[in-house]
């Protein structure tokens, strides 16, 4: 059964990614290139990390570039195939690198040998923002990329989140934000709806019946 998690649940998985990210900035395709922050975004900010009926979950970072970085960000296939690079080179045995359509993704199973899809335990998702943060890289084409702009903030819906207090918090998490995010990691992944979409509707609708009850 799907449910939510506790920090000290994914302690791990965030020390694991944290540790990849330090060896990918001392990679060669990275060290004299690009410079870059990393910062969670999602669920684990907003305490809605989701594990699933098999005891899986899943993790999203930004690497935000930075203006110091020697060769820019004009060339957006440049510098994913760079990360992507960086990531496969620093990957542990157990670990599987995957190059998606607006992420980077790095798949931990528990075992200790070759990487095993059935005993996948978490994931982590690193989508790369451009220097001005007002943009993100996707793909246009085979093995071609291209920088697109990101989705609106929705800074009150997050002020909106944090004026309620925990209990209430702990409503819409467990009670509205939970089931459907149980319900969308049951979709092809083609057709699912991000987290954040449903974190944004979610909280506006709870936002909307205390005004009105």
């Amino acid at each position: 059964m799907a449910k939510l998690i506790p920090y000290s649940e994914y302690k791990e998985a965030r020390e694991r990614a944290y540790k990849i990210i330090k060896d990918v900035r001392s990679h060669s395709a990275i060290r004299k290139h690009f410079k870059f922050i990393c910062r969670p975004i999602g669920s684990q900010k907003r305490r809605c990390v989701v594990k699933d009926d098999r005891g899986k979950y899943d993790l999203d970072f930004q690497i935000v570039l930075t203006k110091n970085s020697k060769d820019g960000d004009s060339d957006p296939t440049a510098i994913k195939n760079a990360f992507f690079q960086a990531f496969t080179d620093c990957k542990n045995k157990n670990e599987k690198v995957e190059n998606s359509t607006t992420v980077v993704t790095v798949r931990c199973s528990k075992t200790s040998g070759k990487f095993d899809a059935s005993q996948e335990k978490f994931s982590f998702d690193f989508v790369i923002i451009s220097i001005d943060e007002e943009r993100r890289i996707r793909r246009n084409g085979k093995n071609q990329y291209t920088w697109v702009q990101l989705p609106s903030r929705n800074t009150y819906i997050y002020e909106r989140f944090q004026q309620m207090d925990h209990i209430q918090q702990r409503d819409l998490l467990e009670n509205y934000l939970l089931p459907k995010i149980i319900k969308e990691k049951h979709k092809d992944p083609s057709v699912r709806r991000p987290t954040i979409d449903l974190f944004y509707q979610e909280v506006n609708n709870y936002y909307q019946r205390r005004k009105m009850g």
